[in-house]
């Protein structure tokens, strides 16, 4: 109060005079007329919520400001001087012009002494023509879902609170979260996860704290508080929601035009009887990878657990992308004009819109196809929330970044995340173009998840209960063409990139993993690790030696290693070899193990058609399998490997004896 009484008490000390020479009428008008626009200058500053005029209003301050700021200390010694420059201009030019002038200064002097200091500090930084300060970072860990939208929004607000010069006092580095098993067992390694996947951007993540998290709900807030609850070293500090977006059902062009002008059920049991009429899929982001998916299967799920194997059977069919949301839909969008592939997909209405918008969806750049996605209810779906969260590390948080922080939160929940198709806290939708779930989702579309109402710990257990049981022999190829490069570096670290996503996928108390590597020096050497830490500390130490050792007799001497285990599987991780072996021996080999399956994962330049492959993958009937994690012609070669890992450990899991 007294920030405001001051510059009020120096502008009517100023222009009193010539205002009442004027006529009282004038100085009564000139009062008013400041005091209007004192409270618009709050409401600026403040970030108050008026509905449109509110937000124009918010607009507004932003660019103040950039523009203005002061020290209220000045404020007695201005008045001093707009006061001598009122009477001076008063004696020459008369009482109106004078009254003009001391009724501007009025209300400049309120707007310097409400935003404080950043123009003082500007100013003689632009005068003195200092360079640029680094900006503080925030670390921004979010769904991918989320990524392409909050890097946008980052960077309007780096551009909006920058000073005068241009220089932005924060900037944001925003990355798509491990799956949240994961996220909750490094926890218990202190963040610093040993199987974190050989990309700079994962290994960012998992050994430099996030400041922010947004999850989708409070159930998943929650489900990671209590995960980091013992470690004593972070504190989660929950702020209001930033925005919301309802999970519904999108139908590719191609489903749309077989529906025709019906409209589809709005029940589940409805909906996958009219899908399976149709022969379209009912897809939903695996459960165990992907946050939005574990959310979307606590609306799929009922209490019967008899129905769990085929229900995921059918939510996650084969040849998907199905890690997250945004790689689902990336790949149904580049498929419009192509295969017409009829598809039905639970995913978030701001992903949908952004697919129709032509917007940068994070997994992909923006489209260009000419038809788009149409979007369906389906009861029971609920709806997401995104929680601000503030994760205060010990060692690292100061009261900057908590200014920084909660600066971000209360410009995003100006609903500044609208452009990017999001709800706003309430869920309602701004947008202009007509809504297929309305302006305002009712009371049965707006059902967020709550830790009451799911418990992500036994969601998690219980579908991954709906996976057999695995026993995985991982080979890695340590014959020295492993050192050779190929696309995302060499051979042997592709191999190592890959063995640790497949680690990542592994089910704790569930799955069993060992580790052997393979070269001219003998084939298969000692059981170096077993256990998924075990395994994943290892491979960060292998080394290249010998030369090439046929395949075909390195699987001979594993297949034994698998004999009465429970669905045993071997993955091999190799460049490709020169040579098949003795495949007679092979095939007996792999006959003898019940239900052996392998899967050949090449990390080098060799194709699986390559004659020794070829005769090595017949030789053995549908026991072996041959994919590619390494293609040269691959723009995003460390997506390219998850996806094609994932690929493999999803047909596994469909093919299991």
């Amino acid at each position: 109060m007294a920030a405001i009484v001051t510059p009020l008490w120096a502008f009517l000390g100023a222009v009193a005079a010539p205002l009442l020479a004027i006529g009282p009428g004038a100085f009564i008008a000139a009062v008013v007329a400041i005091v209007i626009l004192t409270v618009l200058v709050v409401v600026v500053l403040l970030g108050a919520r008026l509905g449109p005029v509110g937000t124009a209003v918010a607009w507004l301050g932003t660019l103040l400001r950039a523009f203005f700021g002061g020290v209220w200390r000045l404020i007695v010694f201005a008045a001093l001087l707009v006061r001598a420059a009122v009477e001076w201009v008063g004696r020459r030019t008369g009482p109106l012009t004078a009254g003009a002038l001391g009724f501007v200064a009025g209300v400049l002097a309120v707007v310097l002494v409400l935003q404080g200091g950043p123009l003082v500090r500007v100013g003689l930084g632009w005068a003195l023509s200092s360079p640029c300060d680094q900006p503080l970072e925030l670390r921004v860990l979010t769904s991918a879902e989320n990524v392409a939208a909050l890097r946008a929004a980052g960077r309007r607000y780096a551009d909006e609170s920058a000073d005068l010069r241009g220089c932005p006092r924060v900037r944001f580095s925003v990355a798509p979260q491990p799956p949240l098993a994961t996220m909750s067992q490094a926890a218990n390694k202190e963040w610093n996860d040993p199987a974190s996947w050989n990309s700079s951007t994962y290994r960012a993540l998992i050994a430099v704290h996030p400041d922010i998290w947004i999850p989708s709900s409070a159930a998943t807030e929650e489900y990671l508080r209590q995960a980091f609850a013992n470690l004593g070293q972070v504190t989660f500090d929950r702020m209001a929601p930033v925005a919301t977006s309802a999970l519904l059902v999108a139908f590719t062009p191609a489903l749309e035009a077989r529906l025709g002008t019906r409209s589809p059920p709005t029940n589940l049991s409805g909906m996958r009887d009219w899908l399976e009429s149709v022969g379209a899929p009912l897809a939903r982001p695996r459960a165990d990878l992907s946050e939005i998916g574990l959310i979307a299967s606590a609306g799929l799920y009922g209490a019967d657990t008899s129905k769990d194997i085929p229900d995921e059977m059918a939510y996650t069919p084969p040849n998907l992308p199905l890690s997250d949301a945004a790689s689902l839909l990336c790949h149904a969008r580049d498929r419009f004009d192509t295969a017409r592939e009829p598809l039905a997909m639970i995913v978030p209405e701001h992903l949908v819109y952004a697919v129709n918008k032509h917007q940068d969806l994070g997994a992909c750049a923006p489209g260009r196809q000419t038809a788009g996605l149409s979007w369906h209810r389906l009861d029971g779906l609920p709806t997401l929330s995104y929680r601000y969260v503030r994760l205060k590390w010990a060692d690292q948080w100061n009261d900057a970044r908590e200014r920084a922080a909660i600066d971000f939160h209360d410009w995003l929940a100006q609903d500044k995340l609208a452009p990017y198709g999001y709800r706003d806290s309430a869920g309602v939708s701004d947008r202009k173009e007509p809504m297929p779930l309305g302006r305002e989702l009712d009371s049965g579309q707006a059902d967020s998840v709550e830790p009451a109402t799911v418990e992500p710990a036994r969601l998690i257990d219980r579908l991954g209960k709906a996976h057999p049981e695995t026993s995985f022999l991982l080979l890695v190829d340590a014959s020295g063409s492993m050192g050779n490069p190929t696309t995302g570096g060499t051979a042997l670290q592709r191999a190592g990139s890959g063995a640790r996503t497949l680690l990542r996928r592994l089910r704790d108390g569930r799955d069993t993993v060992r580790l052997a590597t393979f070269s001219d020096s003998g084939g298969i050497g000692e059981i170096l690790a077993t256990g998924t830490a075990q395994v994943a500390g290892r491979l960060e130490a292998l080394v290249v030696h010998g030369r090439d050792a046929p395949l075909g007799d390195v699987l001979a001497q594993a297949a034994p290693l698998l004999a009465d285990t429970p669905n045993p599987v071997v993955v091999m991780l190799t460049d490709g070899a020169h040579q098949a072996g003795d495949l007679d021996r092979t095939v007996a080999a792999l006959r003898k193990v019940k239900g052996l399956r392998v899967r050949l994962l090449l990390t080098g330049e060799q194709r699986c058609d390559v004659d020794h492959i070829d005769r090595l993958v017949k030789a053995a009937g549908a026991a072996v399998k041959c994919a590619p994690i390494s293609r040269a012609e691959a723009t995003t070669p460390y997506q390219d490997q998850v996806d094609e890992v994932d690929k493999e450990l999803t047909e596994l899991w469909r093919e299991r004896p």
